[in-house]
């Protein structure tokens, strides 16, 4: 799990704003109660966690159903889990056993993938940043995560955007 981060790839740099304390924030992103609640890119799809051992050294594992039938399994592996201000995990494709899989939609994607997570409390606000780049990627793979670069955020910022909607029924 020490692969270098791949120096010759931008990061994909998302920054949003939470009506909300930081610990909250926190919390919704290392609690499957929560998580099961926002962690998916749009209304209708739903968030199952199966395992989850979300401190450092832990991992998870969780799918996402889609309202046409498709299934999509993630494992996340947990580098740092540091209450309230930062995590780090990698995260790949997977099957219901956790195993790691090559993505079916997109076969020269990245293998893997590391999300740093930030949490700074901002007038009792959270401003969130979140850091997301391939690891130890092919050319192939490089150039596929290159040329999606305008779609990253599809997943990620509706992602928040069902973290927003849900903080507001807590």
């Amino acid at each position: 799990m020490n692969k270098p981060i791949d120096q010759s790839v931008k990061p994909s740099i998302f920054t949003r704003e939470f009506a909300a304390p930081r610990q909250l924030v926190f919390d919704a992103w290392t609690q499957p109660e929560h998580l099961r609640n926002w962690m998916f890119p749009m209304p209708g799809v739903t968030c199952e966690y199966m395992a989850s051992n979300i401190v450092t050294g832990g991992s998870s594992l969780h799918k996402m159903s889609f309202p046409n039938g498709h299934e999509m399994w993630l494992l996340t592996k947990y580098e740092s889990v540091e209450s309230p201000e930062k995590i780090v995990f990698r995260q790949y494709n997977s099957n219901a056993e956790g195993d790691i899989l090559p993505n079916m939609q997109m076969p020269d994607w990245p293998k893997e993938m590391r999300a740093t997570v930030l949490f700074e409390e901002v007038n009792g606000n959270t401003r969130l940043e979140l850091i997301w780049e391939p690891v130890d990627a092919s050319q192939a793979e490089r150039d596929t995560f290159e040329a999606s670069r305008s779609q990253h955020g599809n997943g990620w910022e509706g992602g928040f955007d069902q973290l927003i909607s849900y903080l507001k029924t807590l």
